[in-house]
């Protein structure tokens, strides 16, 4: 008798679906292919992986006038006209759908790869995201979805949320990377610092904007009692202007080390972040960067409103810094232990399991059955 087959699609952007999955794979208990694109070479993770599917990447190759048409079609995200790549991406993976026929695809995430899923015939789990998700690609990929996850606990849902979304949602308990490595190690010239009780740090990805220095300068005038911590970030031209107490540390090989010894942690509200600092119940400021259906800005609301955070809709004002300190180290970090109560990459690979169950049960042949 076969066993069930399940297909996980991650999108390329970043490395945080990649990092969900893995943990996810790391309880699943039948057989599993990743399909993704720009995989370059990393390494994928899981005991029951087979293989890794690289698909063409949507955007790449892409024409100037068919990008223009890529946001003029409700029900899809980005769909360009008169690209090869894009021809090639849906023609590899329906062919690979036809070939292998998983019994359920989890998608996470894309509007585009959950209809080409469902109109294969293959049943979906799809994840979710916080922001503004009423849009018509994302109502589409939802009602095409056998259920959807939610990589966070009831008590951390958008108010906003559809009750018919809500409906279809198989909550988790938090989950995060088993890890706090970055790919890229320390500059040589960087100094170690001992540590300190007084460490305020801030963590940043490989984004952000040119003003940011100048900021966190102001930031460092206002708080001359801490020692600043910017981590992720290098100095820039002008760090003969920095307050004694500012030190850049770039790219840091373990986080936590920096972070489980600070007062207070300033990150942008991105899910892993967020998820990693909870997850050590650390006290932690969380401001919204700008991201597509205001991600960040919703999830930084459901931080303040459940008082795991303090959550802010963008940069604090100069003057704000000072009473903003005070009050993180007020947050009571154990609201955490709500969130953590269970291990939500062991619920979500339980959860798609059955379904993989489900789906092969109902393909079974009138003659298998007999069997």
């Amino acid at each position: 008798m076969r066993m069930p087959h399940v297909g996980f699609y991650v999108h390329y952007h970043g490395r945080g679906h990649k990092h969900r999955t893995e943990a996810i794979l790391e309880h699943l208990t039948v057989m599993a292919t990743v399909v993704t694109s720009r995989s370059g070479g990393l390494q994928w993770s899981g005991p029951t992986l087979g293989e890794v599917i690289d698909l063409p990447c949507d955007n790449d190759g892409l024409n100037e006038d068919g990008l223009r048409a890529a946001s003029n079609v409700p029900a899809l995200h980005f769909a360009p006209l008169w690209s090869d790549n894009v021809a090639s991406r849906v023609a590899n993976y329906t062919a690979w759908l036809a070939d292998k026929r998983p019994d359920v695809m989890v998608v996470d995430v894309s509007a585009e790869i959950s209809m080409l899923t469902r109109l294969s015939g293959v049943p979906q789990v799809v994840m979710r995201q916080h922001g503004d998700r009423n849009d018509a690609a994302h109502a589409s990929a939802y009602a095409a979805a056998h259920s959807l996850l939610a990589p966070f606990p009831k008590m951390m849902e958008d108010e906003r949320t559809p009750p018919w979304v809500r409906n279809k949602t198989v909550y988790l308990n938090g989950f995060c990377r088993s890890t706090n490595e970055v790919d890229v190690a320390p500059r040589a010239s960087c100094e170690p610092l001992a540590r300190s009780t007084k460490d305020i740090v801030f963590l940043f990805g490989r984004g952000g904007d040119e003003e940011v220095h100048e900021r966190l300068r102001r930031a460092a005038e206002l708080l001359p009692s801490h020692r600043l911590l910017v981590l992720g970030k290098e100095a820039d031209t002008d760090r003969d202007r920095d307050p004694s107490n500012l030190h850049y540390l770039g790219w840091v090989d373990d986080v936590s080390t920096y972070t489980d010894n600070a007062e207070v942690v300033v990150t942008a509200a991105g899910h892993n972040s967020v998820m990693e600092l909870g997850s050590r119940r650390r006290p932690f400021i969380a401001v919204a960067e700008s991201r597509p259906f205001d991600e960040q800005v919703r999830k930084a609301e459901v931080l303040q409103r459940e008082g795991l955070a303090i959550g802010l809709d963008r940069w604090p004002s100069d003057d704000a810094w000072p009473s903003l300190i005070v009050e993180a180290k007020q947050i009571n970090v154990t609201r955490w232990d709500e969130v953590f109560a269970n291990d939500g990459a062991q619920q979500a690979a339980k959860h798609i399991n059955d379904v993989a169950c489900w789906s092969l049960e109902q393909r079974r042949t009138p003659a298998e059955i007999s069997l």
